[in-house]
């Protein structure tokens, strides 16, 4: 009966290269860079037709970022979801919320992520809202 040992080793060799190949290091793949676009697009649409008269110098100011920054952006999202538009809060879809809340984010300052945000609440709160300074 042949031996496994070498068979074996070949298997846990491949394991460790595997594992030492850093998951983070990865490109984001055309069709993550696309949903990208497509949700800030979608975002930038809805604030001009439904924000925009409301909202045209007073979501990229340093007032904003001031109170933003640091918070999440589920916190944002949530905020938006439940009082937006001022004319009837919650009117929008989810999606929208969130495409909504990327362009603001996207507005401010940040970079674009490699995905879009998440739909999960969950992960939507573990994405701080960083904005670079500004100047008063």
């Amino acid at each position: 009966m042949p031996s496994r040992a070498p068979a074996l080793r070949r298997l846990l060799g491949a394991v460790a290269l595997l594992a030492a190949v850093p998951l983070a290091a990865q490109e984001p793949t055309p069709a993550d860079t696309a949903a990208v676009t497509r949700q800030l697009e979608a975002g930038q649409q809805w604030f001009s037709s439904v924000c925009f008269e409301c909202h045209a110098d007073n979501v990229a100011d340093a007032d904003f970022k001031a109170k933003w920054n640091g918070r999440t952006a589920y916190d944002l999202f949530d905020r938006m979801r439940n009082t937006m538009p001022d004319s009837d809060p919650g009117s929008l879809t989810y999606e929208t919320y969130l495409a909504l809340t990327a362009y603001l984010m996207k507005l401010n300052g940040m970079p674009s992520g490699t995905t879009p945000l998440p739909s999960d609440s969950t992960a939507l709160a573990t994405v701080k809202l960083v904005f670079p300074s500004t100047l008063r």
